[in-house]
């Protein structure tokens, strides 16, 4: 058993709960029409992660599945075409990488559009001054699934941007001779680190004098190392303004000195006292001016907040401590990284990565004639989008970017577009952002893509935004609904792992409309597809994965279209063990956008680790009853006391009219196996009626029929005993349904869940009298107690039938107290005069 939570929201500003329902279901209850029992397998291997995505699309009139396997080939990756008539697959060719260059990871995402495929690899490494930049690239296939062109969005060159850095070091008498040999032992071993870098460095010796230990020159010449082991202790006061205006004249603006003018200048500042000059020459407002880069290392006590000030903006990150010069070697790391981000793009300035660690392809989506990826390393990982159009020499980029995303937000993580009257719609996850996750809603006028609105998560670490989807429940074009997957979303009561929120659409805004939740610690919402209708209520619907419950399960949802999803009906349960065994992560991957079996049913795709499954939709057939029994009433002739003889009292028709809700075409068989049960007098603790003639406590019947297209009628009789106790209150009988496997047959169509499988009728008992004038009341004596009774039943039903409405005073005359009042009919008065005349 499981329990499924929905959380139905209003729109008001709280968004307070409207209600909260628990559902409790059966696999055996679950009244959707997925073919589970007839999958088809596609298998890969499960190191290769064959099924890590999956896409349904048509080219060339032939309907395929296109499938990754990311780690196929040494982790460089593959794509595959796989077709359901020829049961197999085929794998895609693309040109190798060039030069030094390796593609990992191709195939963990891809677009498809009507007639072109475009796949990504968002792991691209290269290197560049001996150091890695991680990019992305795109391979675009036309309808024979031939590449045609490739892209990299947010692509970084290796510029090898020229920088000056100068160590500045304190040389005063606080400083002790080992200290000293530390201080420079740690620059040896920061150029050391970025030897192979576009890095040139040079030296100073700072205290009441200011020296040069060794210049730009010497660093090219290879003399520098020994210039700097050979330095001698000046053992004297600390003037670190006068050093840092020297090193700007005599070193960083020097030609002679071996500096380029077009490089990045740079200073680092080593100390372990405050300042014993003055800023008098306005040194730190000319460093500015001239955007050198300074980070400042403070050793031991000194005053932090006078030391900050030395520093460039932002002058807390480019500020270090250490309590004694030991701490340079844990600080080398930090600072390495630290000069190292100088030389990336001429924007970063030494604090940011823009896009040398881009990773665009993490997404992608078609967008009318351009392509938009997803790059979420971008500017420190805050993450962005690049719309592209072109290739080769019209190759062109548009960069999308939420100034409100801060670093690690992983922006681009998940992509989606959706339409809205007319306005184009984008939305982008970023599922770190404020450890709680954001999507943000960009809209489109003209050709520039602007921030409308952001959905802020919930619970830290749930990592919301991971994966969206768009819903357009009705198929009129306009997107209703957004649905958001938030895998890691943790609640205890009851307990579950992930969470999908489902958001009603405007052109500017989302408005919270639903929540779902699944008992299990499965990563739920990992995955969501919107599906073409599959129950025929012209609604779209929804499957959502939760890779990592048990082997992995999909769950199959109605599409509602207040709601998105319909929180009244429990969805359809597919795991893996029942259709694609052995594996793992079933649900990593879903698709449902089309019949890939030409029966006009929409098939869905689920892939796994090494293996993907196509699940046929089957026929949904919509059932009426009709309920009918004749006579119309059971006639009181039958009945007689004393008496155990039985009677045929009346005979039960149960009809069945079955229609299709969908629309399937081909060869199916539209048939339905379906349990019938009949009960008779259901509101009574003993039943008057049974089904047995033989067996009197035969008051249910279950009967296993086999239902087609069109009208199907079956027969029942209902037998009484002729002596009952109540002989005056209707039968009343109750017909249900509902659709089984145990009966053997061609069972292909599934029940619609809105078919109502509950009727009821009833059964009156005839009294036979019509109370004409001229008919006359028999008085008959008897014992008190009996006489009671049977008084109190006419009478009972004399008033039911109106009897004394229609009667003449006349026709009453005045009883004793020990007699029976009943009705006499004319039969009864002609027996009586022939009584007389005897």
């Amino acid at each position: 058993m499981n329990r499924k939570m929905f959380d139905t929201q209003t729109s008001s500003s709280r968004m307070e709960i409207l209600g909260l329902i628990l559902f409790m279901w059966a696999s055996l209850s679950e009244p959707f029409n997925i073919d589970t029992e007839h999958p088809l397998r596609f298998h890969g291997t499960p190191e290769d992660f064959f099924g890590y995505s999956v896409y349904q699309t048509e080219f060339g009139n032939r309907k395929q599945i296109i499938v990754g396997a990311p780690l196929e080939g040494n982790s460089t990756g593959e794509m595959y075409s796989c077709t359901a008539d020829l049961e197999s697959c085929t794998r895609l060719q693309r040109p190798g990488a060039t030069g030094s260059e390796s593609v990992l990871f191709f195939g963990m995402s891809a677009a498809v559009s009507s007639a072109a495929l475009t796949s990504c690899s968002p792991y691209v490494p290269h290197e560049c001054d001996g150091n890695s930049y991680l990019n992305g690239v795109c391979y675009q296939f036309n309808s024979s699934l031939q590449t045609v062109s490739n892209f990299t969005a947010a692509y970084q060159e290796c510029t090898k941007r020229e920088v000056n850095l100068v160590f500045l070091f304190d040389g005063s008498s606080s400083m002790k001779a080992h200290e000293f040999d530390m201080n420079k032992k740690f620059i040896k071993d920061v150029m050391k680190k970025l030897s192979d870098s576009s890095i040139k460095f040079a030296a100073v010796q700072f205290s009441g004098q200011v020296r040069t230990v060794f210049d730009f020159n010497n660093y090219q010449d290879g003399s520098a190392e020994e210039k700097l082991m050979k330095e001698k202790h000046m053992k004297s006061l600390t003037y670190t303004y006068k050093a840092i205006n020297y090193v700007l004249k005599d070193l960083l603006n020097r030609v002679s000195s071996g500096a380029d003018p077009n490089a990045q200048k740079a200073l680092v500042i080593i100390t372990d006292g405050d300042p014993s000059d003055n800023d008098d020459d306005n040194v730190l407002k000319k460093c500015d001016e001239q955007n050198i880069l300074r980070y400042v290392i403070g050793v031991g006590n000194v005053d932090l907040t006078g030391l900050t000030q030395l520093a460039s903006e932002p002058k807390q990150n480019n500020t270090f401590y250490i309590k004694d010069y030991s701490g340079l070697k844990g600080l080398l790391d930090n600072l390495q990284k630290k000069i190292y981000n100088i030389t990336g793009s001429k924007d970063a300035q030494g604090r940011d990565r823009q896009r040398e660690l881009s990773q665009s392809g993490f997404s992608v989506v078609y967008q009318q004639d351009s392509v938009i990826v997803g790059s979420v390393g971008v500017n420190d990982w805050c993450g962005a989008l690049y719309e592209v159009t072109g290739s080769g020499s019209e190759f062109r980029q548009t960069e999308i970017i939420d100034p409100a995303v801060n670093k690690d937000s992983y922006m681009g993580y998940s992509t989606v577009l959706g339409m809205r009257r007319g306005v184009s719609l984008l939305f982008s996850g970023a599922p770190r952002a404020e450890h709680r996750g954001l999507v943000t809603l960009f809209t489109k006028t003209e050709s520039t893509w602007t921030v409308t609105s952001n959905i802020n998560g919930e619970q830290i670490g749930s990592y919301f935004g991971a994966s969206l989807s768009v819903l357009d429940v009705d198929s009129d074009g306009d997107s209703d609904f957004l649905l958001v997957g938030a895998p890691l979303f943790y609640q205890s009561q009851p307990r579950a792992e992930g969470r999908l929120y489902v958001y009603t659409l405007s052109e500017q805004s989302c408005q919270k409309t639903l929540n779902v939740s699944e008992s299990t610690t499965g990563r739920f919402s990992a995955s969501v597809a919107s599906l073409k209708d599959l129950n025929g209520d012209s609604l779209s619907d929804v499957a959502v994965g939760a890779p990592l419950e048990n082997e992995g399960v999909v769950y199959i949802y109605l599409g509602h279209r207040t709601h998105g999803i319909n929180p009244e009906h429990a969805p359809q349960r597919i795991p893996a063990r029942s259709v694609l065994p052995g594996l793992q992560q079933f649900g990593v991957s879903l698709s449902g956008q089309m019949d890939m079996n030409d029966d006009n049913l929409t098939d869905i795709v689920i892939g796994a680790q090494g293996g993907i499954v196509l699940l046929k939709a089957q026929p949904v057939m919509s059932v009426s009853t009709q309920l009918s029994f004749s006579p119309k009433e059971i006639s009181l002739n039958y009945f007689e006391c004393p008496g155990g003889n039985t009677f045929n009292a009346f005979n039960l028709t149960s009809c069945f009219t079955v229609t299709e809700r969908t629309s399937s075409t081909g060869s199916l068989e539209k048939k339905m196996n379906v349990s019938l049960n009949l009960n008779v007098d259901v509101v009574r603790g003993m039943s008057r009626g049974f089904f047995d003639q033989s067996n009197v406590s035969s008051r249910t019947l279950q009967q296993f029929i086999l239902l087609d297209s069109g009208s199907s009628c079956f027969n029942f009789s209902i037998f009484m005993l002729r002596c009952v106790a109540d002989i005056v209150s209707p039968l009343k009988i109750r017909m249900n349904f509902s659709q089984t496997e145990m009966l053997s047959g061609n069972s292909v169509a599934v029940l619609d869940v809105h078919s109502r499988t509950e009727k009821y009728v009833e059964v009156a008992v005839k009294v036979n009298f019509v109370a004409p004038l001229d008919e006359i009341m028999l008085i008959i004596g008897g014992s008190m107690g009996g006489g009671i009774i049977v008084f109190i039943i006419i009478l009972v039903v004399l008033v039911k039938r109106g009897f004394f409405k229609r009667m003449r005073p006349q026709d009453f005359f005045q009883a004793d107290e020990n007699v029976t009042l009943v009705k006499k009919t004319s039969a009864d008065r002609k027996r009586m005069e022939g009584c007389k005349m005897e």
